[in-house]
């Protein structure tokens, strides 16, 4: 009879490639990972890898069975919420990660609400990027994740993975106090087009949202400091070396007196967070409190669905 389990260490495997890559994602020694392979392949009757040089791949068989896996594991995953559904008390853990301006700003809050109201629930916060965060989903270590919907992030489009809205934050402009551009006119992305900026690296979702936006603009902003830090970019502008636009969670609580924060009323970058979890879960108590709280401080939700 086929182990669950080991249909789980299978598709971590089909995740991450290496037996070493999947034993770190599941917390097993790479012997254990081998071995859980070894008695799949013996109960199935059927070679499920294959050596390639020093590593091992699928076999035809077993990518077959990886496809049933994925099956059997979803099926799993719905009968576990329906059972739930008939426990007589209210009792729960959750594990859900989330990006640091995220847990600041709605869900450190959201989860000590949902505390309140239900004693029973058990909520832990792990702070991961989008990127790990969704590591952590699709290897069952978190329930759920807050992410940014970013293009470059290519598992946010995982059939694994159920996408639900929670909100649409807009960036604002901070610039020098004494800036031409600070005082009480609207103010255009593309007024910044003359601009030296403070942004963080490429390849980050950040940079890649500012970016597009400047580009729908018509101009590409002139990066000269780089931080992935708000609070740093901050400081650069106050120090007078360069402008920046920030997402509204990552505004820092308090900010220099050197400094001044407009909104942008043309072109105006957004981030769109979500909740990702995986499919046929049941997860609807959590993102209702989640959404309620990330609408209380970003505002209503205004872009659609995800």
């Amino acid at each position: 009879m086929i182990d669950p389990r080991h249909l789980r260490t299978l598709r971590a495997l089909g995740d991450h490639g290496t037996v070493i890559d999947t034993a770190a994602a599941l917390h097993l020694t790479p012997s254990a990972v081998s071995q859980q392979l070894a008695s799949l392949a013996r109960s199935t009757g059927c070679a499920i890898l294959e050596r390639h040089g020093r590593r091992v791949v699928l076999t035809e068989a077993g990518k077959v069975l990886l496809t049933h896996a994925e099956t059997i594991l979803e099926q799993i995953e719905r009968a576990h919420t329906d059972l739930r559904h008939f426990q007589q008390r209210q009792v729960s853990h959750r594990r859900i990660s989330a990006f640091p301006t995220a847990i600041a700003g709605f869900v450190a809050g959201a989860v000590a609400r949902l505390a309140v109201r239900l004693p029973g629930w058990h909520v832990e916060i792990e702070e991961a990027e989008t990127d790990e965060s969704l590591t952590l989903l699709l290897d069952h270590d978190v329930d759920l994740a807050v992410v940014m919907i970013t293009p470059n992030e290519p598992r946010l489009a995982d059939h694994r993975i159920e996408l639900l809205p929670l909100a649409v934050e807009n960036y604002c402009a901070v610039l020098p106090t004494g800036h031409p551009l600070a005082g009480s006119t609207p103010l255009r992305l593309e007024d910044l087009a003359a601009e030296n900026w403070v942004l963080s690296r490429h390849n980050t979702s950040c940079r890649e949202i500012v970016a597009s936006a400047c580009a729908t603009a018509g101009f590409q902003p002139r990066v000269k400091h780089h931080t992935t830090d708000f609070a740093a970019a901050v400081g650069i502008v106050a120090a007078g070396l360069g402008i920046t636009v920030v997402p509204e969670l990552g505004l820092p609580p308090i900010l220099p007196n050197s400094v001044r924060t407009r909104p942008i009323t043309s072109h105006t970058p957004k981030r769109q967070i979500a909740a990702a979890i995986r499919r046929n879960s049941d997860h609807s108590e959590l993102v209702d409190t989640l959404r309620t709280a990330a609408t209380d401080r970003c505002g209503p939700q205004t872009e659609g669905t995800v």
